[in-house]
């Protein structure tokens, strides 16, 4: 009697989803010294952005991927409000996934991701920049940085950039939401609006 060979299961999406925002925990309860506690996800990679996003005059915006929520807090001390959304750090004020922020429709005049979206799958990338497009209201402004290199961090072995890809590749996708009128602003930020939605009656 012969056995069929055991084939393995590709993990589903959502156990690698997991899996990720598993490494992000393990960074934050690292001593500080050693590159986590108090320090990983402290950095406001959006602070030279902040002007620029004074100049939108936005009554709210969404920052996706906040970490420990240091550019709206920021925002907030210049008397802009606004939401930061991320699945690992206790300081956000949504502690959930990008794909899924559980936010109304339209709510955003700006929507901001700084370091963030190089942290998603790749099956995830469309996902999180259509959930952007859904919270933002019609033509709201974005202002995104993205890292296209490995990252220098890893646990257990792993780096924190699942997708790894150049600026071209990445404007790309931006492009299937809205409309990038900067690439490089400021040297390193992607500024552009977002495409009205369908059947939303606006120019």
């Amino acid at each position: 009697m012969t056995t069929a060979p055991v084939t393995a299961t590709a993990p589903t999406l959502d156990a690698r989803r997991e899996h990720e925002r598993k490494k992000y925990v393990a960074l934050a309860s690292r001593p500080a010294a050693s590159g986590g506690g108090a320090g990983y996800g402290s950095t406001n990679h959006g602070a030279a952005a902040l002007p620029m996003v004074q100049r939108l005059k936005p009554r709210f915006v969404v920052d996706f991927g906040c970490g420990r929520n240091n550019f709206i807090g920021a925002l907030r001390r210049v008397g802009i409000d606004g939401l930061g959304i991320d699945f690992a750090f206790p300081e956000a004020d949504i502690p959930r996934a990008m794909h899924k922020t559980g936010l109304l429709d339209g709510v955003a005049d700006v929507v901001t991701s700084f370091d963030a979206l190089e942290h998603l799958l790749p099956e995830d990338v469309d996902v999180v920049l259509a959930e952007m497009r859904r919270v933002a209201r019609p033509r709201a402004h974005f202002v995104f940085s993205i890292c296209t290199r490995p990252s220098r961090m890893t646990v257990a072995g792993e780096g924190l950039h699942p997708t790894v890809r150049p600026l071209p590749w990445w404007l790309e996708r931006i492009g299937q939401v809205g409309t990038v009128t900067a690439p490089k602003a400021e040297g390193r930020y992607i500024v552009g609006r977002f495409a009205a939605k369908e059947g939303c009656g606006c120019a």
